[in-house]
């Protein structure tokens, strides 16, 4: 069931040479970039971990794997961030259709294009019911899985909760969880994982998934690979258009400060001042990196995307130092770090912005 899971080659062949040996670890942290297929091959690993070969491979067909894949098998428990249960039983069934929803998407949609705040979490209440699941029998006499995506989502008050099983976990429990960065997972539940790293998608891959999956031609797979900065979840953004506008308004920034004065660098800053969205503040930065990498390659000769590379951005591009190019997009990937750590995005931003003027500006008046 690998087999449907793009790239990741070096990754999958260390799994399989894991259960070949009968040497599956208790607890495996999957790490990399958002969209580059963390969470799909977790599921596919629960799915073979819950098969009914026993095996540690997904057969794909039995009854344990097909209720695995579809997030339905009772031995697989599954936490992801989403806002606190309502006390209210009037609001308790908006919440629960809500949160099915949610799961359905993560069950149906492979690399689906979602966003979490910063102020969304993975709440006390559900980690503490999916430890008492995981501390009685198995349903099937079998293994039991937790699956948690987005681990970096757990406070220390959630993260103790699940601590002790990680430490000392029961027979046949296994925990699959998944984060952007290990740095943002709290040390005391890294160190009792074996730490898989994922890397970012090539091109080639984005565009043929986005070509003979969704039947997108190829000119405009292409283009939205191109745009993607290796993550499978933002190319299927471009490509459907989902993302459009914030590409845009990156762009749009992007350009304004790199032409403008310190004043326009202070009005853009404004915008800011009160943010807390750190998804909308990632794609900026996201948006931001694409636009560095389009002057680098046009520095460097390298023919790119038109639309990016137009009007005044293409008047500024040979401005920068190639050494000042490469120190900017250096700055813009620690600042998605930053916002994966929960620094303000006001801070964030505001410093990127200014990180921008400042190399079109350097060494000028």
């Amino acid at each position: 069931m690998f087999d449907t899971i793009i790239g990741q080659e070096r990754v999958k062949a260390t799994l399989i040479s894991m259960i070949d040996a009968g040497n599956i670890p208790h607890a495996m942290l999957f790490a990399g970039p958002n969209g580059v297929g963390k969470s799909e091959l977790a599921r596919a690993m629960a799915a073979g971990l819950l098969c009914e070969s026993g095996t540690g491979t997904a057969c794909g067909a039995c009854n344990g794997c097909r209720r695995a894949m579809k997030l339905e098998h009772p031995d697989l428990h599954v936490l992801f961030p989403f806002r606190r249960r309502p006390e209210s039983a009037d609001s308790r069934g908006q919440w629960d259709s809500e949160y099915a929803a949610h799961r359905a998407r993560l069950r149906d949609e492979p690399y689906p294009p979602m966003a979490y705040g910063q102020s969304v979490m993975i709440v006390r209440g559900l980690v503490d019911e999916v430890r008492d699941r995981l501390l009685s029998s198995s349903f099937e006499g079998g293994r039991k899985v937790c699956l948690i995506f987005l681990a970096e989502k757990m406070n220390a008050a959630t993260a103790n909760s699940i601590l002790k099983i990680l430490e000392e976990p029961p027979a046949g429990v296994h925990f699959i969880l998944t984060a952007e960065r290990v740095s943002s997972v709290l040390p005391t539940i890294t160190s009792r994982c074996a730490v898989f790293r994922f890397r970012r998608l090539r091109q080639d891959e984005i565009a043929g998934y986005l070509e003979t999956v969704h039947g997108l031609d190829r000119e405009r797979a292409d283009r939205s690979a191109q745009m993607a900065d290796g993550s499978m979840k933002q190319a299927k953004s471009l490509a459907f258009e989902q993302s459009g506008d914030a590409m845009s308004r990156a762009y749009d920034l992007y350009t304004a400060v790199a032409i403008g004065t310190g004043d326009t660098v202070i009005e853009a800053s404004h915008m800011f001042l009160r943010s807390r969205d750190s998804a909308e503040a990632e794609e900026l930065l996201t948006g931001f990196i694409h636009c560095t990498r389009a002057v680098l390659a046009r520095r460097c000769g390298i023919k790119q995307n038109a639309e990016v590379m137009s009007g005044e951005l293409a008047s500024v591009a040979m401005r920068p130092a190639l050494s000042n190019l490469d120190r900017l997009s250096q700055r813009l990937e620690e600042g998605i770090e930053m916002l994966g750590r929960n620094v303000a995005v006001t801070t964030v931003l505001t410093a990127t912005l200014y990180h921008i003027h400042e190399t079109y500006h350097h060494g000028r008046a």
